[in-house]
C-alpha cells in the first residue's frame, strides 16, 4: 500500500481499520472509487467542465482538513475518520452510468416521473426546456438523463452500499453488485449508516437527529463511535465549496438562476476560482487573531465576462444559506452529546470576486422596510378588505389544528374559533383556543416579516406531518389594513405568564404586557392556551357583511367557526365535507330543484389528499346520473345565488370556479389537504403552478373521469342496460367535462384521465364485445372500424337487445355466414363524441383500407402514429407554415373558416397506406372525411408538395391548395369541367386576388383535378334518406 500521497484524515482512517468493528481494506477500496469515478464521463455525462475524478475527492478531504477546527479535529474518533473519508469517497459514485441503463432509460418510471414533473417551477421548466430545444435531439436527451441521475445521485448511492437495486429493472445491477461487496462484512447498522452518510449531501433533514443521530455506537470503545450528522455537516459543505477551476454543480439540480444556465457554463469555461479558503478571524477590536474562531469562508474569483460572474455570485448566496443550515442544526445538538464537535462556519465572503472592466465594488438591492411595509398593507398587495378576516381566521384555524395534533391520546380537546363583530365601536375580534403564541414566536415570527412560525426548519423537524395554510409570515400586517390599534392578546403553555402586545402602527414600536394565568384569567379570556385578536377599525375602512365573509372563505374548517354580529346569537360557518356544501345549497335554495327540473344528488370521492364532490342529475328517460352543469354569472338571471363551486386548500377557498376548469362548468367542489397540498400565491387568490398543483389537477380529473366510468358499469348491473347503451351514453355522461375544452386548465391531464378510462366500445373477432380505453388501443397497437348500413342497423338492434350480445351472434342467427367485422379489434362507437374522435386522430392513422361496393361496406385498419405521419390535412400543413409565416397562416385560417360549407377533411397519403376495392373512385369517406387514393393524381400534386416542401413558398401553396380543394368538394361541381374561372366563384373576389400571387401552378393544380374522377366511395350512398 502506497500511502505517501495518504492525507491525515486518510491515515486516521485507515488506522480505524484495525478496530474489529471496521472490517474494510480502506486501499482496496480507495482503488476501486478512483477507477468507478474515471468511468462517469465515459459516455459523455458529466463532462462539461465538471470534474467527477478521484481528484475531486482529494480535493475535498484537503477541504476537510482546514474546515474541520483542529481541537474539534482532534477529538474525532477513528470511526469518524473513517466515515467520513469513505463518505467523500463514495458521494457522487452514484452518478456512474452504465450504457445498458442509459439505453433502458425510457423503462425507468422514476425517469419519465422526473421528466414530466421535474422539481423546478412550471415557468423555470418551460425556459429549460426551450434551451434543450436549441440542442439535438441526442443531446438533449442525455442531459435529461444526466439530471436525472444527478438529482437522484444520492439515493441511488444509498442502494447501492444497501445493496438494493434503484429501479424496478434494476439496470445498474451490475454497479450496485461491485459497491455492495467492498461492504460485505459491514454491520448492516454502520452498512446502513454509511449509505445515510452518502445521501445526505442531497437531502435537507441534517436537522433530524433520528436520522443522523450525534452518538452512534458500533462498538465497545469511544474509538467505534460516531457523530453523524456532524460528519454530514461536513460532508455537505466541503461538497458545496468545490468551486475552484474546474468544478460547478449543475444548474438544474442546484437550482441556482435556472432561467440562465448559460452563466453556469461560463463559470465553469473560464475556470475564475482561484481559491477557496478560511477568512481568518477577528478579536472585537475588529483585527485578525489567531486566538479567534473563524466563522468565515473566502471565495478568491477573476473573471473576464460578466456572466460568470453572476453565476458563481447567485451559487455562493446559495451555498451560503445551506452552510447557515448546517451550523444551525450542529449547534442545536450541542447539549445532546457528551463530546460536542464544532461547526463555526456561517459567513461567505464574495468581496474578493472580480470582473475585468467593472467596478471592483460589488452592488445589490437594497430595500426601504418602511416602503415595503407600505406596499405590503396598502392596496398594491392586499387591495381587498376581506383579506384581513380570511387571513386572521387562517392563523387561527392553523393553531387549533396544531393544538389538536400535539394533545396527547385519550384527552378531550374541542377545537374552536369565534369570531366577533361590534358595529359600535367598530371591533373586529376572531378569538381561537389553538396553542397560543410563546414569547419566542411572538418575537421571531409574528413580528418578523415573512418569517411563517410553520415554515421554521425546527418546527418542521418536530412537526413533519403537519401542514399549515399559513406559509408567507405576512399575515398579521393584513390588520393595519383597516386598523391603527390592534391587540394581540395569547397564552401559551411555554410560558409561565400570558401576553398582550399592542401595536398602533406596522411602522412604530410594539409594547408586551405581562398577564397572570390565574389572577388575570377572565382578562386573558384564552386560558390555558389561545389567541384573541383585537381591532378597532379605522372609521374609514369599509367592512363588507363579516358573515358572508366567512362562510366564503371558511368552507372546511375541521373545528366548530362561530361568527356573532352584535348582541345577536353566535352562528355557525363552513361545513364538514365538500358533500355537504353542495348538499346545504340544494335543500335551502327554494328554487334549486325547479333549477334542474331532475332529480338532483351529490356524489363524494377521495384520493390522494384530493375530496371531490359534484352534482348530478338523474335523467327521467335516459336513467343515467350526469354533471350538474352551470355557467359563470355570479348570480342566476332571476336572483338566485349561483351553485357553490370552489377549490379549497385545507378547507380554505382560493378559487370560485369548477375545480380543474376556468369559470364555471359543472357544479363542484374540491378540497385538497396534506402536505402535497398545492400553495397559493402570496395574496391567496389562485395557486401556485407547481408539482403539487399539477398533481392535484390530476387527480381531479381521474376523479371526474372515475364517475363516468362507475355510471357505464352501474347502467349495465342496476337499469339492466345492454354494454353497447350503456357505453353509448359514455359521451353524453361525459359531455359537461369534455365540451368546453378552452376552459380546462390542463387539458393534457383531462385527456390523460379520460384516456385511462373505457369510454369506448370494441367487438373482437371471437364475438365478444367489452369496454376499451384509449390506453387500451395504444397498447393493441392496431384496430379496425367499419362502416356499412348492415354494420349500422346491427348495431341498432345490438344496443337495443335486453341481453348482451354482439353483432356477430346475431347475423349469425339470422342466417349470415359472413363476419360484420374484420378479424381482430374494431372499435364501434369511436365517431360518438368530437372529443374522443379529436385524440383518436391525434395518436392514431389509418394505415389500410377496404373497400366493398357489393357489401356497401368500408374497412379501416388504423395504427399508432409514427414520427412521421402516413398523411396530411389541412391542420398538419398549417402547423409546418405556422413556423414560417405566422401572419398568413392566421389569415388562410379565416379564409378557411369563410369559405368551408361542410365540417369535413381533406386527408392526402403521403405514406405507406394501402387502398383496395376503390376502383377508380378519387377516394373515400372514413368518418365523413375525404381520405384521397395513393394513385389519385390529386395525391400526387399535394404530396410532392409536401415532400418538396423545404422554401415557404412551397408551405404557402400546400396550405392554400387543402382551402380551394375542399371548397371544391363541399360545392360538388364536376370536377372534369374545372377552370380557374370556376374556382373564383367559390371564393371571395377579393380573397382569391390575396392569394393568387401564391398559386403560380395553379394549371398543375387544375389538371390535377380535371384528371381526378371526383367520386368518393360512400357505403350509405345507397341510403336514400343519407343522400336527401
Amino acid at each position: 500500500m502506497n500511502e505517501s500521497n495518504w492525507s491525515e484524515l486518510e491515515l486516521r482512517a485507515d488506522a480505524a481499520t484495525k478496530l474489529p468493528s471496521f472490517p474494510i481494506n480502506l486501499a482496496d477500496v480507495r482503488n476501486n472509487v478512483e477507477l468507478l469515478l474515471t468511468q462517469v464521463g465515459r459516455y459523455g455525462f458529466f463532462n462539461e467542465y465538471t470534474d467527477h475524478s478521484f481528484r475531486h475527492v482529494e480535493s475535498m478531504i484537503k477541504t476537510a482538513e482546514w474546515l474541520i477546527p483542529a481541537d474539534s479535529k482532534d477529538q474525532l474518533s477513528a470511526g469518524e475518520c473513517l466515515l467520513l473519508v469513505l463518505g467523500i469517497y463514495f458521494h457522487d459514485v452514484g452518478m456512474l452510468i452504465s450504457r445498458h441503463e442509459y439505453n433502458r432509460r425510457n423503462d425507468n418510471v422514476d425517469f419519465t416521473k422526473f421528466r414530466n414533473e421535474p422539481i423546478i417551477s412550471a415557468n423555470q421548466l418551460d425556459e429549460f426546456r426551450a434551451r434543450l430545444n436549441q440542442l439535438p435531439d441526442e443531446e438533449a436527451e442525455r442531459i435529461w438523463f444526466q439530471e436525472y441521475v444527478r438529482y437522484s445521485h444520492g439515493r441511488r448511492i444509498r442502494s447501492w452500499i444497501e445493496g438494493l437495486p434503484t429501479d424496478a429493472g434494476d439496470e445498474s445491477g451490475e454497479i450496485r453488485q461491485l459497491v455492495s461487496s467492498l461492504f460485505a462484512k459491514f454491520d448492516p447498522a454502520l452498512k446502513r449508516d454509511l449509505a445515510l452518510l452518502c445521501e445526505s449531501h442531497t437531502r435537507d433533514d441534517l436537522a433530524d437527529v433520528q436520522r443522523y443521530k450525534v452518538s452512534q455506537p458500533y462498538g465497545s470503545s469511544e474509538e467505534e463511535t460516531v457523530n453523524l450528522q456532524y460528519l454530514a455537516a461536513v460532508l455537505r459543505t466541503v461538497d458545496l465549496l468545490q468551486i475552484t477551476k474546474n468544478r460547478a454543480p449543475s444548474i438544474l439540480y442546484q437550482l441556482i438562476n435556472p432561467t440562465d444556465p448559460l452563466s453556469q457554463v461560463e463559470w465553469r469555461k473560464q475556470g475564475a476560482v482561484r481559491n477557496v479558503r478560511p477568512k481568518p478571524g477577528l478579536d472585537r477590536d475588529g483585527n485578525v487573531s489567531p486566538d479567534a474562531q473563524a466563522d468565515t469562508i473566502e471565495v478568491h474569483a477573476q473573471f473576464q465576462h460578466a456572466d460568470g460572474f453572476f453565476g458563481l455570485t447567485s451559487y455562493l448566496t446559495y451555498a451560503e444559506r445551506e452552510i447557515q443550515s448546517c451550523y444551525a442544526a450542529i449547534a442545536k445538538s450541542l447539549t445532546k452529546t457528551t463530546r460536542p464537535l464544532k461547526y463555526p462556519w456561517r459567513y461567505i465572503d464574495q468581496s474578493n470576486i472580480e470582473a475585468t472592466g467593472f467596478l471592483t465594488e460589488s452592488f445589490g438591492f437594497t430595500l426601504d422596510q418602511q416602503k415595503i411595509l407600505d406596499l405590503l398593507t396598502g392596496h398594491t398587495l392586499y387591495n381587498d378588505t376581506t383579506v384581513v378576516l380570511r387571513e386572521l381566521t387562517q392563523n387561527a384555524l392553523d393553531a387549533v389544528r396544531l393544538q389538536q395534533a400535539s394533545e396527547p391520546s385519550g384527552t378531550t380537546y374541542e377545537p374552536s374559533i369565534r369570531i366577533k363583530w361590534a358595529s359600535q365601536p367598530r371591533t373586529l375580534t376572531i378569538e381561537d383556543n389553538g396553542t397560543g403564541m410563546s414569547q419566542e414566536v411572538i418575537v421571531n415570527h409574528l413580528l418578523k416579516v415573512g418569517s411563517s412560525r410553520y415554515q421554521d426548519p425546527q418546527f418542521k423537524e418536530r412537526h413533519p406531518d403537519f401542514s399549515s395554510i399559513s406559509r408567507f409570515g405576512i399575515g398579521v400586517l393584513t390588520a393595519f389594513m383597516v386598523s391603527d390599534d390592534v391587540e394581540i392578546t395569547t397564552c401559551s403553555p411555554e410560558d409561565e405568564k400570558a401576553r398582550r402586545v399592542s401595536l398602533r402602527s406596522v411602522h412604530g414600536k410594539y409594547l408586551i404586557k405581562l398577564l397572570d394565568k390565574e389572577v388575570d384569567r377572565d382578562e386573558i379570556g384564552v386560558v390555558p392556551h389561545g389567541t384573541s385578536v383585537r381591532l378597532v377599525i379605522r372609521p374609514t375602512a369599509a367592512i363588507r357583511d363579516i358573515m358572508e365573509i366567512a362562510r366564503l372563505w371558511l368552507m372546511f374548517p375541521r373545528c366548530a367557526v362561530t361568527v356573532q354580529v352584535d348582541d345577536n346569537a353566535p352562528q355557525p360557518v363552513g361545513y364538514s365535507s365538500p358533500k355537504e356544501a353542495i348538499e346545504s345549497y340544494l335543500a335551502t335554495t327554494s328554487a334549486a330543484s325547479s333549477r334542474f327540473r331532475r332529480e338532483v344528488a351529490v356524489h363524494e370521492v377521495s384520493q390522494d389528499g384530493v375530496t371531490l364532490a359534484f352534482a348530478l342529475a338523474r335523467s327521467r328517460y335516459f336513467k343515467d346520473w350526469s354533471f350538474v352543469e352551470v355557467g359563470n354569472e355570479a348570480r342566476l338571471p332571476d336572483g338566485r345565488e349561483r351553485p357553490p363551486m370552489a377549490t379549497c386548500i385545507e378547507g380554505v377557498g382560493v378559487e370560485f370556479s369548477t375545480p380543474g376548469f376556468r369559470g364555471g362548468s359543472i357544479v363542484a367542489i374540491a378540497n385538497a389537504v396534506g402536505k402535497d397540498a398545492p400553495k397559493t400565491n402570496v395574496a391567496r387568490s389562485a395557486l401556485e403552478d407547481t408539482a403539487e398543483q399539477r398533481r392535484m389537477l390530476e387527480t381531479i380529473y381521474r376523479l371526474y373521469a372515475g364517475h363516468v366510468s362507475t355510471e357505464i358499469q352501474r347502467l349495465q348491473t342496476e337499469e339492466g342496460f345492454s354494454l353497447t347503451r350503456a357505453v353509448g351514453e359514455a359521451p353524453y355522461i361525459a359531455s359537461a367535462l369534455l365540451g368546453r375544452e378552452e376552459t380546462v386548465i390542463r387539458a393534457a391531464a383531462l385527456e390523460a384521465a379520460m384516456a385511462e378510462s373505457a369510454l369506448l366500445l370494441g367487438e373482437s373477432d371471437d364475438g365478444r364485445r367489452r369496454r376499451v380505453s384509449l390506453r387500451d388501443l395504444q397498447q393493441a397497437t392496431e384496430f379496425w372500424t367499419v362502416e356499412s348500413p348492415l354494420s349500422r342497423s346491427a348495431e341498432q338492434f345490438v344496443r337495443d337487445a335486453p341481453t348482451n350480445i354482439s353483432a356477430q351472434s346475431m347475423l349469425k342467427m339470422l342466417g349470415n355466414v359472413d363476419s360484420p367485422y374484420p378479424p381482430g379489434l374494431t372499435l364501434l362507437n369511436y365517431s360518438a363524441s368530437h372529443y374522443l374522435t379529436r385524440i383518436l386522430y391525434r395518436e392514431f392513422e389509418v394505415t389500410e383500407i377496404v373497400a366493398s361496393e357489393k357489401s356497401r361496406r368500408v374497412d379501416a385498419r388504423w395504427r399508432c402514429k409514427g414520427e412521421k405521419g402516413r398523411w396530411i390535412d389541412f391542420e398538419v400543413a398549417l402547423n409546418a407554415l405556422e413556423s414560417i409565416d405566422r401572419r398568413l397562416a392566421n389569415i388562410l385560417v379565416q379564409v378557411r373558416h369563410a369559405s368551408r360549407r361542410a365540417r369535413q377533411d381533406v386527408k392526402i397519403p403521403v405514406g405507406d397506406v394501402s387502398a383496395t376495392g376503390l376502383g377508380d373512385a378519387s377516394g373515400v369517406l372514413v368518418n365523413r372525411d375525404w381520405y384521397f387514393q395513393p394513385e389519385d393524381p390529386l395525391t400526387k400534386f399535394l404530396g410532392s408538395l409536401w415532400t418538396g416542401a423545404q422554401e415557404a413558398a412551397e408551405h404557402r401553396k400546400l396550405v392554400i391548395y387543402f382551402i380551394l380543394l375542399e371548397t371544391l368538394l363541399s360545392a360538388r361541381l364536376r370536377w372534369q369541367s374545372v377552370d380557374e374561372d370556376s374556382i373564383r366563384r367559390q371564393v371571395e373576389p377579393g380573397v382569391f386576388n390575396m392569394l393568387s400571387p401564391h398559386l403560380t401552378d395553379i394549371d398543375d393544380f387544375i389538371f390535377a383535378t380535371r384528371s381526378s374522377s371526383g367520386d368518393f366511395f360512400d357505403p350509405f350512398a345507397w341510403d336514400r334518406k343519407e343522400q336527401q
